[in-house]
């Protein structure tokens, strides 16, 4: 099925090619028969969600004090990757480092955050993970780390990046 709007990144956008499309698909303005493609695009646009409006939403709902606080807690952890991946939060060894958070793993084990289950580790990715409160594996996902990153976007910091306790912004890796 073909995506009329795909490419609107507001409201505005999308009503201005609505109204192209109406009278191109319209079978009173077309002159043939479209009234599917025209009943198809018209399903779309009143679903049409703009993209740059989702994010803004999401910014306005952001608690910084609630994140900065989540983070805090892994401050005592050494040569540690976290990454928040979708509303997943993962643990890994920082580059060079392997094993250290095997080293930390009764230290890694005690960090409890509100609104989330234990830690767990993942064998296959050699990673602990923290997964939303009421969170159901229903089934191995055959995704690598990349590609779930790039599904559900991430970002990533050192773990030690934490340890000064004046709410600067921590070190972002990419």
């Amino acid at each position: 099925m073909k995506q009329y709007f795909t490419d609107c990144t507001t409201l505005d956008s999308a009503k201005n090619l609505f109204r192209k499309l109406s009278f191109k698909l319209h079978p009173d303005t077309s002159g043939s028969d479209t009234a599917q493609e025209f009943i198809k695009m018209f399903k779309q646009f009143k679903t049409f969600k703009p993209v740059a409006e989702h994010a803004r939403k999401d910014d306005d709902k952001f608690n910084h004090d609630l994140f900065y606080n989540i983070v805090k807690q892994f401050e005592g952890l050494n040569n540690t990757l976290i990454s928040f991946v979708g509303s997943f939060i993962w643990l890994e060894d920082a580059e060079g480092h392997e094993g250290a958070t095997k080293e930390q793993k009764e230290y890694i084990k005690k960090i409890i955050i509100e609104g989330m289950n234990r830690p767990r580790f993942a064998f296959k990715r050699k990673k602990w993970y923290y997964s939303p409160e009421g969170y159901k594996q229903k089934f191995n996902s055959r995704k690598s780390f990349e590609e779930l990153k790039s599904t559900w976007g991430h970002k990533t910091y050192n773990a030690g990046s934490f340890k000064n306790d004046n709410k600067q912004a921590p070190r972002l890796f990419n």
